[in-house]
């Protein structure tokens, strides 16, 4: 059975410096903002910027930018505020053009911009029409060698259809990007949002021009210090494997429990041995096998969402051999997008051969003995082929003095930017963690008192103490009861 990537994530590094760049241009391009062809509501614009940030003068690309202006009065503005997407290959034009994404209280005193960044959507895009690249973890010899000999023939079809921008896609050539649209706006600071990916490029903007930060938000945020392919695995399957422990704990106290009063460890255990032996059908492909793999993804989706009867009727089911009619974790091809350039100029995870993908797979089973594996741990054979090391080094976060306070924010139970991942950051940094008890990815969008803190920094630049929490239900500590808003599109595909 093949598994591809859940719609929802090793050379030796040298010291990364902290990374100042140098001043922007004394004279900044301006932006001719037009009403958008698709909504006049909205304002589009492009800007010039160099291919290669190295050749200043050399060749240049165009970014698309759209705008959705605020309703400030006279001496009420507090500026622009840029928002960025999720990703890697998030569009922030299509996210702006979705949806306001912000609250009133954000566009009563802000203008809102956001923007494609180089490769994606209308900003010289990275063109791949031929969607070969195996989205699967090899468990043969046989499959890695052909999902190797694949992966490196999308790459040089992609590079070939797309021409040189295809080799300046990391997040550093993005942030020099950022701040000359910055400039272009005629801000003297920063203001900027980022969630899921687009984290990274916030806290490489404050590491690079620290002395340009305005109000900046970490929403769900990525650790760049991790720089090998297993800490990055063991961290997005330990979380599922912790959420499995509440699923044990919830069966034994529970008799509407379907596996109430069972050794459920044992039970997965013995799935397991099956699946490796070839005894377990897929629920959603009648006889089709049903691998280890498989079997962990089949019910990743039940355990994230805490749908523990579910997830009792489902492993009874497997148990069984009946249909459970459950969904394995989302099946997604997706050809055309830039995810993997990025990831891998940004990324130091490389699988050098197919030892080395067994050893992981054995660890994670060792390490997470009832989960196994996280549709997220394909992006750790993502760069299979990969010709380069990352031109952007895997580092801890160092920021300067200059950097004023930002605000750091997650959920204990993110599943794709996991929670040590932002106490890591908030470590590095210094800065404030700001933690939603409950799960999810995008906290701006699924808890509204998270989202109420973060209106407070955006309007007076405080950021709440150190270490507070947002519970999961409403009552005297909660300081909201409003819904979770609709999730932008680059939340719902790629990475996060």
């Amino acid at each position: 059975m093949r598994h591809s990537f859940l719609s929802v994530a090793a050379a030796a590094l040298v010291a990364a410096p902290l990374l100042v760049a140098s001043p922007a241009p004394a004279h900044a391009a301006e932006l001719d903002w037009q009403p958008c062809p698709d909504d006049a509501a909205l304002d589009c614009a492009t800007l010039a910027v160099p291919l290669s940030w190295a050749e200043p003068d050399g060749e240049r690309i165009e970014l698309s930018l759209v705008r959705r202006e605020g309703t400030a009065k006279a001496g009420d503005g507090l500026g622009t505020l840029v928002y960025g997407p999720g990703g890697p290959g998030g569009s922030g034009v299509t996210d702006l053009k979705y949806d306001p994404i912000f609250q009133k209280p954000v566009y009563q005193h802000y203008d809102v911009v956001s923007y494609d960044s180089r490769g994606i959507g209308e900003s010289s895009p990275i063109r791949c029409e031929t969607d070969n690249f195996v989205r699967d973890w090899p468990t043969t010899r046989e499959e890695f060698r052909t999902q190797l000999r694949n992966n490196r023939a999308y790459m040089a079809d992609c590079r070939e259809r797309t021409g040189p921008v295809y080799d300046h896609v990391d997040t550093r050539s993005d942030v020099r990007d950022l701040d000359a649209i910055r400039a272009a706006l005629g801000e003297d600071k920063l203001n900027y949002y980022g969630v899921s990916y687009g984290t990274l490029r916030g806290q490489q903007y404050a590491e690079m021009f620290p002395e340009r930060v305005g109000k900046l938000i970490l929403d769900s945020t990525m650790d760049h210090s991790i720089d090998n392919t297993w800490d990055f695995m063991r961290t997005e399957t330990g979380l599922r494997e912790e959420m499995f422990g509440l699923f044990l704990e919830w069966c034994a106290e529970q008799e509407e429990c379907a596996l109430h009063g069972r050794d459920v460890e044992a039970l997965t255990d013995r799935l397991y041995e099956r699946a490796a032996e070839g005894e377990l059908t897929d629920p959603n492909e009648p006889g089709s096998k049903l691998d280890e793999i498989g079997l962990a993804l089949s019910m990743e989706n039940l355990v994230l969402g805490r749908q523990w009867p579910k997830l009792a009727d489902h492993l009874v089911a497997l148990e069984q051999q009946a249909d459970p009619r459950m969904r394995a974790a989302g099946i997604q091809q997706v050809g055309n997008e830039p995810s993997k350039p990025i990831w891998c100029n940004d990324w130091n995870y490389r699988v050098n051969t197919f030892a080395e993908a067994d050893r992981l797979a054995d660890r994670l089973a060792e390490a997470a003995p009832n989960v196994r594996f996280s549709s997220y741990d394909y992006w750790a054979v993502a760069c299979l082929g990969w010709p380069r090391k990352p031109v952007n080094q895997p580092h801890e976060l160092e920021l300067s003095e200059q950097v004023p306070p930002i605000l750091i924010a997650n959920a204990r139970f993110d599943p794709a930017t996991v929670y040590p991942w932002a106490q890591a950051v908030a470590e590095q940094s210094g800065m404030p963690l700001l933690t939603y008890d409950g799960g999810g990815h995008g906290m701006y969008f699924v808890d509204s008192c998270s989202r109420e803190y973060m209106h407070d920094y955006l309007l007076t630049g405080k950021t709440p103490p150190d270490g507070t929490h947002c519970p999961t239900q409403d009552g005297p500590a909660a300081r909201s009861a409003e819904p979770a808003l609709p999730m932008p599109p680059s939340l719902t595909t790629g990475f996060a």
